[in-house]
């Protein structure tokens, strides 16, 4: 027998988000939900494909070690350029 459908409202508890969260991840299709008696059902299949996503983001954004410090690039000081020579002018005679 299969699972059963869940509700938005049991999907964002389960989820730990707000249900109206879960309704616009629904609305951009990144999480699959059908209508079912007038209801948008999601499917346990999908809930645990978003928990292992979540999952993957939240590690990724926790890194394990923590980057060397970046050094702040040089500032630059303008160099001085002289101006171009101003070509010769010719004699009005």
């Amino acid at each position: 027998m299969p699972l059963p459908m869940k509700s938005l409202k049991e999907v964002a508890a389960e989820l730990g988000m707000p249900e109206a969260e879960v309704r616009v991840l629904v609305h951009q299709a990144k999480i699959r939900a059908v209508m079912k008696k007038g209801v948008l059902s999601v499917p346990p299949d999908e809930i645990a494909r978003m928990k292992r996503l979540r999952k993957t983001v939240q590690d990724s954004a926790r890194s394990p070690t923590p980057s060397p410090p970046v050094k702040p690039a040089a500032a630059r000081t303008p160099t001085t350029q002289k101006p171009p020579p101003k070509p010769p002018v010719k004699g009005t005679n």
